[in-house]
């Protein structure tokens, strides 16, 4: 680690210590001042370790979220959210083997990663919200974006309507790439018709250099220009009932449609929710940059459902419950199976004991039943899970738990598919003062190969 990381890894860390012994002080300037604070800093270690000596990694997170709020005028805040990592492996530049592929690589030891820097006008007039600078956009079609969005409310003979608008530069964090290759715009409208119906409309028009070699763009289709909509309606189906459906097109064919519905029965004490998702058309690296960081990089995904139910029910006051659930994912041909790409049912039966045999512990297990279909070839799968853990507030938090898993992804570390993946974990937080706290976790895979992963966290949090 090179003198001036060090130095700065030091005065982070000397932060920390500042604001957590002088929080009374802290805390009465803020109450005294126009302003309000609210921030979470952490310094975290994570390593990683491949059995087969195909990798080692060892990294260092440094990362801030700060909120600021003007308190006297009551319509402008500030959000800021970045992290630097760091590779301090202290391994030689040139080598090939790494285990981390997209968010960096032994290749190059430093990355800067700004998410979210943005000032926002919000609640004066019939202005919901400006936002400017780098931030998420997510209305129906989520994007990030260096630019501007604005929300208003209007009202129309006794509709209310929420027209929006944004435009801007779409932030790559994972690529390789020139900043100035692409824009984007978008538009549309919440629809209020009643107390329990809301419909949005959203059109989004993006634009980028074809000729840019980028991983998930329409590089090698040559085309520059492309446009995506979606329409959704969101409805409360009675007292303690949810619904909502999203359509989506690209390119004026469609691309998928969403929908989720919760119910909840107090008197039973039951919920139910259940899902139902299908995507329409193939995505392959010839898609937007902005759809997608990972498009490129996992191949051909071609057309899918995916439907899940899951019940729950209370069986001993607020102490003991029993959860059961399916999901059904259905390629519509069987020859369409690939890496990322497959047919299989998965139905669960899982106790959960929450405060019993002392309060704040809580245990669950759960069977797990996979019935596998790849190329006609079917199989089942049974696997049981166990976790237990005890919460105390503010001070203690811990857990261990083991899982399965028939099909398992690590975008950020690992590009290949894992399968039959056995996982062992355990977590611990420990409040060393109020607002200062230290994390710990293991985690191990267990597949091909071990895959061992150790995690460290000093945080402090206002």
């Amino acid at each position: 680690m090179s003198k001036k990381h060090s130095f700065a890894l030091v005065l982070l860390i000397g932060f920390l210590f500042y604001w957590t012994f002088s929080s009374y002080t802290v805390k009465r300037c803020l109450a005294d001042s126009l302003i309000s604070l609210s921030s979470h800093t952490q310094v975290r270690y994570d390593s990683k370790y491949l059995s087969d000596d195909e990798g080692e990694d060892h990294k260092l997170h440094q990362t801030a979220d700060l909120n600021i709020v003007e308190k006297k005028w009551g319509h402008l805040r500030f959000a800021f959210s970045g992290d630097m990592v760091e590779d301090i492996d202290d391994i030689d530049d040139s080598t090939i083997d790494r285990t981390r592929s997209i968010h960096d690589t032994w290749s190059c030891s430093n990355h800067g990663y700004l998410y979210l820097c943005q000032a926002e006008i919000y609640r004066l007039g019939h202005l919901n919200y400006a936002r400017f600078g780098r931030q998420y956009v997510s209305h129906e079609l989520t994007t990030h974006i260096d630019g501007m969005n604005l929300l208003l409310n209007l009202s129309i003979s006794d509709i209310e309507i929420n027209p929006f608008v944004y435009g801007g530069i779409p932030v790559r964090l994972y690529q390789e790439a020139e900043y100035w290759d692409a824009s984007e715009a978008g538009g549309g409208a919440h629809i209020v018709l009643n107390k329990s119906t809301k419909l949005t409309l959203e059109h989004q028009y993006i634009k980028e250099t074809p000729d840019i070699d980028i991983i998930g763009t329409y590089s090698e289709s040559g085309e520059s220009e492309y446009h995506q909509s979606a329409v959704a309606l969101r409805r409360s189906l009675f007292d303690n009932g949810y619904g909502y459906a999203t359509f989506v097109m690209l390119d004026n064919c469609p691309k998928y449609v969403n929908s989720r519905f919760s119910f909840l029965f107090d008197k039973m004490d039951l919920e139910i929710d259940a899902s139902y998702f299908y995507q329409f058309s193939k995505l392959s690296d010839n898609i937007p940059t902005t759809i997608s960081p990972f498009s490129g990089l996992i191949g051909e995904i071609k057309p899918y459902h995916n439907a899940t139910i899951d019940i729950m029910k209370g069986i001993y006051k607020d102490n003991i419950f029993i959860s059961c659930g399916t999901e059904i994912r259905l390629l519509d041909y069987d020859e369409d199976e690939t890496d990322f790409n497959h047919s299989y049912n998965h139905e669960y039966l899982a106790v959960i004991i929450d405060n019993l045999p002392i309060k704040g512990m809580h245990l669950s297990t759960q069977a797990d039943f996979w019935k596998v279909m790849d190329n006609n070839d079917q199989d089942t799968i049974i696997s049981c899970s166990l976790e237990v853990g005890y919460t105390k507030p503010r001070s203690l938090d811990f857990l261990v738990g083991s899982y399965y898993s028939l099909y398992k992804y690590d975008y950020f570390s690992n590009l290949d598919e894992k399968t039959d993946v056995y996982t062992v974990y355990s977590k611990a937080r420990y409040y060393i003062v109020d607002g200062l706290y230290f994390d710990a976790s293991y985690e191990l895979e267990s597949y091909d190969i071990y895959e061992h992963r150790f995690t460290a966290i000093l945080g402090h949090e206002i």
